[in-house]
Formats: C-alpha cells, structure tokens, sequence
C-alpha cells in the first residue's frame, strides 16, 4: 500500500488502496481555482449492469462481478461491441481521506460505479492483471473515463452533490500520474476472496441495476 504524504493520510485501514485518485484537497482547490463546470465538455459513453458490493472488514469492500448482468462501461472513444467490465476486486470506493468525507460530493462512495471501474484500470495496469483491452488505456483515458461514468451517474438523476468537476480535475494531476506509474505491491493487487460457499451468510453492502437515463 502507497504513503502519502502527512497532511494527506487517510486514516482508514484501507484507504487509498490502489491509489486511484488524486486527494480530495486537491480536488477541492481545483473546485474554487476551477469553475467552469465540465458536464457538458464530456462525450457520453455506456454504462449499464448491477452494482454489487459486499463488506469485507473496516473500509473494505468487495465488488462482485454479477454473472448475467455485470457492471460496465464503453467509453466513448472505445470501438462499438467494446466494454471495461471490472472482475471480483478489493476496493474502498474513492481514495479520499477521512477528513473530507463529509464535504458534499467527496464521500467514498458519492460517485461509487465510477470509482469501481476506475479502480479496476488502475489496478490491470499497477498489477498486470489479464485483460488486454484495458491494458491499453493510457493514463490520460482514465481520466477521461471517469469523467464519462461519472457523467452517466448525474444524467442518471444518481448524483445529488456534483462534485465531478473537481474529482476529474485531481485524477489529472501528478501525484495521480505517479501513482498509476508505480507497480502494485502484493498488498496492493491481492486477489478479492472466492465466493462464499453455499449458505454462508453474505454482508450485502448494495446491489442495484444501472436505471436508464432520466428524461
């Protein structure tokens, strides 16, 4: 697991798992230093499927990939018939430290289907999983990617406090780019836990179907 710095430190056990956005601080200044809202800048991909969370322990989650009907997105610029579709991973919503979760629009899990398939692009790429259409999205596309689900989720009536222009703005930067630059530890890219066997009890965080957009 990466150490930010001091003033960034997250005090959650899992925080910042796969480092996979820039800090909320950051975030928050672009939001005053940058006021144009970037909503309608942003080209709209495709994003359907279930929602599936479960509680692993203190701040840790497991997405689980739903047979069927799985989560997934195809970017705007990605080829017709093309999806990023997340598999069973560890994830703790976004990177954003505890000291700002109770701003409007930061919590961990304010944009959550955008930060499950942004943390699965980062960790492919940190930890060299196997799936080569996303092992082709490059650091700049990520962000882009984000900015597209995260998109999908306002026009979705999903989204109550719009943080999106900030939280884009903070996966751009440097620290982000050094983060996706740095291999995965074995911390950092251990495989989610097998389904539980028959009739073992499941913490069920949420499941819910992307709705269509709203008209």
């Amino acid at each position: 697991m990466f150490k930010p710095s001091n003033f960034l430190t997250c005090t959650a056990p899992q925080a910042k798992r796969y480092g996979l956005r820039a800090s909320a601080f950051i975030g928050m200044l672009l939001l005053t230093a940058c006021g144009t809202w970037i909503h309608d800048d942003v080209p709209d991909g495709v994003l359907d499927g279930v929602v599936d969370v479960q509680w692993d322990s203190e701040d840790l989650f497991v997405y689980r990939r739903l047979s069927g009907d799985p989560l997934r997105f195809k970017p705007s610029f990605w080829p017709k018939g093309t999806r990023i579709e997340p598999k069973d991973m560890y994830t703790d919503g976004g990177s954003v430290p505890r000291v700002f979760w109770n701003l409007p629009g930061l919590s961990p899990w304010g944009f959550g289907p955008a930060y499950i398939i942004h943390d699965y692009i980062f960790a492919v790429h940190r930890c060299g999983w196997d799936d080569p259409l996303v092992k082709q999205i490059k650091f700049e596309e990520s962000a882009e990617i984000l900015a597209e689900v995260g998109k999908a989720l306002i026009d979705r009536k999903l989204i109550k406090h719009d943080a999106l222009n900030a939280i884009v703005w903070a996966v751009k930067t440097q620290y982000a780019r050094t983060l996706w630059d740095t291999p995965g530890s074995p911390e950092d890219c251990k495989p989610a836990p097998s389904r539980p066997f028959r009739g073992a009890q499941v913490v069920q965080v949420v499941k819910f179907k992307i709705p269509p957009v709203a008209r």
